[in-house]
């Protein structure tokens, strides 16, 4: 849980106030102890190719991820499946 810490400091007659106060020279760390992994930019790339024409599970399989994490990142990329995959699908269901 992300709780904002208030911090007071009182300068002669001003005081000022500052959220999430940190020692100085330190710096906030992303993606530390967690489950996630970042996209390369080989990943992103390879994404970009195949994501048209194959499905997000066969992808998932060939970039050794979640199938969740194929379609949020394509999502995000604004990528989207090319109509002759999608008329295909559709065809294949019944």
């Amino acid at each position: 849980m992300n709780r904002r810490r208030r911090t007071t400091t009182a300068r002669k007659s001003r005081r000022t106030t500052t959220w999430n106060a940190r020692p100085t020279g330190t710096t906030r760390r992303f993606n530390t102890n967690s489950r996630t992994k970042n996209w390369t930019p080989v990943e992103i790339n390879t994404l970009k190719k195949i994501y048209r024409t194959n499905s997000n599970v066969s992808i998932a399989k060939k970039l050794g991820r979640t199938e969740g994490s194929v379609q949020y990142k394509a999502s995000s990329l604004g990528l989207r499946k090319s109509a002759q995959y999608l008329k295909q699908i559709r065809n294949n269901w019944a």
